[in-house]
């Protein structure tokens, strides 16, 4: 089994304040935080065995995400906001927990749409 640590990258997290008249975010704070990507638009892997589950996500099915993320515990993104890595630009459409063998919250799951 791989390490988290080996596969580590730097993202940028922008948070999404509001909207405007149009529906559209508006975007404000950037934030610098280390991600693990999972998953990349284009790709179909299969992820349970890395995932596992958790009381907030059981065996969930693959949704409409492009690309699957893990970041720290400690995170600040949440739904909406917009994150640039490996030179895409996704938003988040769901963030959840996912917990260690001991049942302690260990990481961020984070599923996430491109950019149009």
């Amino acid at each position: 089994m791989h390490s988290r640590r080996d596969t580590e990258v730097q993202c940028m997290i922008t948070k999404a304040v509001s909207v405007d008249p149009e529906g559209r975010a508006v975007f404000g704070e950037t934030i610098e935080e280390p991600s693990t990507v999972l998953k990349v638009p284009g790709e179909d892997v299969e992820l349970s065995a890395i995932l596992g589950s958790s009381p907030d996500q059981p065996m969930a099915p693959p949704g409409r995400e492009d690309a699957i993320l893990l970041l720290h515990i400690t995170t600040r993104a949440n739904v909406d906001d917009l994150i640039e890595v490996a030179g895409m630009r996704l938003i988040v459409t769901a963030i959840s927990p996912s917990y260690d063998n001991v049942g302690k919250a260990a990481y961020h799951v984070v599923r996430a749409v491109s950019q149009a």
